[in-house]
């Protein structure tokens, strides 16, 4: 009973975390055309250019996505990402029909927009990634370049969501655009550690499993990250055991958090901030 209410209070959050990112595209992104990166900002391009409805675009895309990743990531990644992908466009949907009724006049300060959309849509992306969940989106590309390509996490972001600002740029013919979308972009992914760490984005996970080999072998073909073993000796039981560390952003970590709870339920791990990192897949890329 207890694992069930846990199950559904995960699932209430990370509707929540849907819904509030939502809002803030639905009242105060979309309305001035501000573009962020990412489907989102995708799908403002695209309604310029097409004059489809957002919502609809943005749905369409994450539904394209989710088949190329049940091709070529699996079904798991399918199922665990269909959620997010398809409520996420929806609230958006919603949230347009409530701003058209109430027929309220945008914020059209891009300064003000930028640093109060990127602070709550940040709380609100924050809120998914801390209970699991994912809105889809170029988390799917991400995920095929890195199984495929072995192309980081880090570089793969950038790269989606500086290509959707340039296109955005383009379409609008508004370099300011660029700007407001890096900032943009910036003091969201801070919001979104604040929920999800509270802090430095770098986190050091140690783990002690009697599964350590599996737990290794997925943190490397999943997350794309390395694993350094050291030999540990059991205080309590004088056992010899294996302990895996492993220095992430707060985005993988709650990767890695499902891989641990799969492998092995049991498994002794703990979290400690890195203040500073510096190497392969940190500060030059692989």
């Amino acid at each position: 009973m207890r694992a069930k209410k846990r199950i559904i209070l995960e699932w209430l959050y990370i509707t929540i975390g849907c819904a509030l990112a939502a809002a803030t595209f639905s009242f105060l992104l979309d309305p001035i055309n501000l573009v962020i990166g990412g489907v989102s900002g995708l799908g403002t391009v695209l309604n310029e250019l097409l004059q489809i409805d957002t919502a609809f675009i943005i749905l369409a895309i994450n539904i394209i996505l989710l088949i190329i990743g049940l091709i070529f990531l699996g079904k798991e990644f399918f199922i665990k990402t269909v959620y997010g992908s398809i409520v996420f466009p929806l609230f958006i949907k919603l949230f347009d029909l409530i701003y058209q009724a109430i027929d309220m006049d945008p914020i059209i300060d891009r300064t003000i927009v930028t640093l109060v959309g990127s602070i709550v849509m940040g709380v609100g992306l924050g809120i998914v990634i801390k209970y699991g969940g994912t809105t889809g989106g170029t988390e799917i590309p991400q995920n095929i370049l890195l199984k495929y390509f072995h192309i980081p996490y880090s570089f793969s972001l950038y790269f989606f969501d500086g290509a959707v600002i340039l296109f955005g740029v383009i379409v609008f013919k508004d370099l300011a655009l660029a700007l407001y979308g890096i900032m943009f972009i910036y003091l969201s992914g801070f919001a979104i550690d604040q929920v999800v760490f509270s802090g430095f984005n770098k986190r050091a996970v140690y783990i002690v499993s009697d599964h350590s080999n599996e737990i290794q072998k997925r943190i490397i073909t999943e997350i794309g990250r390395g694993v350094t073993k050291i030999k540990v000796v059991g205080g309590y039981s004088n056992l010899d055991r294996e302990k895996l560390v492993c220095v992430l952003s707060s985005f993988e970590f709650y990767k890695l958090k499902r891989i641990i709870k799969e492998c092995d339920p049991e498994a002794f791990y703990y979290v400690v901030r890195a203040s500073e990192v510096s190497g392969e897949g940190f500060t030059y890329e692989r």
